[in-house]
């Protein structure tokens, strides 16, 4: 609910049907931007760790032997003093996945509270585009420009002493 962006809805039930079905099969291809806090110790990695329920916190997940598969690409985008942009593709659809797994790496999402960030008035976390099959067969790509917010961010921390 946090995340600005592109989001997918179906108008019938069958539409929905086939929507989940690429989700499962991992046929989706999900791409988004987040400004996290500090800088990721590598300019681009996947991130390969489990995530499960948090037994403590059901509402919440964290990384763990015990998860279930997770998968996330990134990529610096801009480094800035405190924080960097960074590009996201997810190639599992977990609860919480990105979130979780720049949590994990020291590079919390900024204006995550529940994952440990500096608290804003919005979570820093943008789906910038999604591609999928549309019912009739036809590949389709879906695009939302970054807020300017993001960038406003981005040159308040540049411009700190």
């Amino acid at each position: 609910r946090a995340t600005s962006g592109i989001i997918i809805v179906a108008k019938n039930p069958e539409t929905a049907k086939f929507l989940q079905q690429q989700f499962t099969d991992r046929k989706v291809k999900k791409t988004y931007a987040a400004i996290v806090s500090n800088h990721p110790e590598h300019e681009e990695a996947t991130i390969d760790i489990p995530i499960e329920r948090n037994p403590k916190l059901p509402s919440q997940f964290r990384t763990g032997i015990n998860g279930k598969e997770a998968s996330t690409w990134y990529k610096v985008l801009q480094p800035a003093k405190t924080c960097t942009l960074v590009q996201l593709k997810p190639y599992t659809g977990r609860t919480h996945q990105l979130r979780v797994h720049m949590a994990h790496i020291k590079t919390p999402i900024v204006g995550d509270s529940v994952y440990g960030s500096i608290s804003k008035d919005r979570m820093f976390l943008h789906a910038n585009s999604i591609e999928l099959t549309l019912p009739g067969g036809h590949r389709k790509k879906f695009s939302a420009i970054m807020p300017a917010e993001f960038h406003e961010y981005l040159a308040k921390d540049m411009a700190k002493k």
